[in-house]
């Protein structure tokens, strides 16, 4: 009997020839870590483990907008100095966490990551383990060991090519309409097949993001040539892909063909609740969002670009872009795309998660805000009368663009045929 790649990682970690899903088992994580979160710095003031083993960043309060925050930041650099953390990421020198880690080759394929946070699956794009354990996280920082349950795997294959103006986004949220909100319950989902190989790691770490939802303990993709050259001058530690065995033992198998899928969007009152852009369309907006853990990436700011290149975002909409590290930020300033941007009436922001649980940007009540955010409940972003919607980055420009939810295929297949010279029929 074969062994999948979550297995494989969860043996090595806690010692083991191999594991079987029920197992309760002691692993030792080659990283933990944490964000500025009021409180999270009296989980990491004692550390028993090597330094090196410890990550922190601030990325929720890229800004002290009171003494709490201040102190909580000004507490951080106390244990980073304390302790010679050298994976600390303070104001100015990091971005939102969930692409950051990544690329500064903190996270590598065969690793062992837990987070407080179960957006950390954002990072097993790169093969490796990446799971949110709630406070338990501290039980690591005293211990060096945690206990977890070897969960069973849902393997999802995705076939076909995408729609312009369809992303992974969609797939993993058609993934949640099909299921439910327990849909994965306890497992880890394994996401394979050609589409997955056809995309870049940008596209895999959003398919990861928020597998949460479905109540999965994460998701993991294994690493290939792509994973490879992504790590390739981010980090000179030696690491040991892994991979699922041919005739490893899965929960359950689902097959998606993502030629068949539309834009998505996530509707209120919650996360549960997704239309095709088209049963929403015409939807008014007050504000649009790129940004958070799962947006703001340099393809984000591309199609972005290319949609509202030479036009002006409709007068009635706030368009706000957070690029989601400053390297995203430097990379897209150099290809044009910042300036793109702001001449259509963005305002470009720092690398923070703010928006997206309302530090900044808040909704009034009778508002609307379309986002590539990760959550839509009642409050999250102000008023509890306000309105959240969430779609990909494509719509989330068209939308900003029309003053209204628009298919951004509309916009993609008229520029598209404009490019190659020819006209609509």
């Amino acid at each position: 009997m074969g062994y999948t790649i979550s297995q494989k990682i969860l043996a090595k970690k806690c010692g083991k020839d191999h594991v079987l899903p029920g197992d309760i088992i002691y692993v030792k994580p080659d990283l933990l870590w944490l964000y500025d979160w009021p409180g999270f710095d009296g989980l990491i003031r004692n550390i028993n483990i090597a330094s090196d083993r410890v990550g922190i960043n601030i990325d929720h309060f890229f800004l002290p907008n009171n003494e709490t925050v201040a102190k909580l930041h000004q507490n951080f650099r106390t244990i980073a100095k304390k302790y010679q953390i050298s994976k600390f990421y303070d104001i100015g020198r990091g971005g939102i966490g969930f692409h950051l880690f990544a690329e500064q080759g903190n996270i590598r394929p065969g690793m062992l990551v837990m987070h407080i946070d179960p957006h950390v699956s954002t990072m097993s794009a790169l093969g490796a383990y990446c799971i949110g354990v709630g406070g338990d996280v501290m039980a690591g920082f005293l211990t060096g060991e945690i206990w977890l349950r070897v969960p069973e795997t849902l393997k999802v294959t995705l076939a076909g090519e995408f729609q312009e103006g369809v992303t992974s986004r969609d797939v993993f949220e058609k993934l949640l309409q099909d299921l439910g909100p327990d849909g994965a319950q306890g497992k880890v989902i394994e996401f394979t097949g050609p589409a997955v190989a056809a995309m870049n790691i940008e596209s895999r770490m959003v398919l990861c993001n928020s597998v949460q939802y479905l109540s999965a303990e994460t998701a993991i993709i294994a690493p290939d040539e792509k994973t490879f050259a992504y790590l390739k001058g981010k980090t000179d530690i030696p690491y040991e892909p892994v991979v699922s065995d041919p005739d490893a033992v899965y929960a359950r198998e689902i097959v998606y063909d993502v030629s068949q899928l539309e834009p998505m969007v996530v509707t209120p009152p919650d996360v549960f609740y997704i239309k095709t852009v088209k049963e929403v369309a015409g939807k008014k907006i007050d504000q649009a969002l790129i940004g958070t853990c799962a947006g703001g990436r340099l393809d984000d700011l591309r199609i972005a670009a290319r949609i509202l290149r030479g036009k002006k975002v409709h007068p009635d909409v706030r368009f706000l872009v957070f690029p989601i590290t400053p390297k995203t930020h430097s990379d897209a300033s150099r290809e044009g795309l910042i300036d793109i941007l702001v001449e259509a009436g963005a305002l470009i922001g720092p690398s923070t998660c703010g928006p997206c649980y309302g530090g900044f940007g808040q909704l009034l009540p009778g508002e609307t805000c379309l986002s590539t955010g990760t959550m839509n409940v009642a409050g999250r972003m102000g008023s509890t009368e306000a309105e959240i919607y969430m779609a990909n980055p494509a719509t989330v420009a068209a939308s900003a663009l029309k003053g209204e939810i628009a298919d951004p295929r509309e916009f993609l297949k008229s520029m598209t045929l404009a490019e190659n010279g020819r006209s609509e029929s």
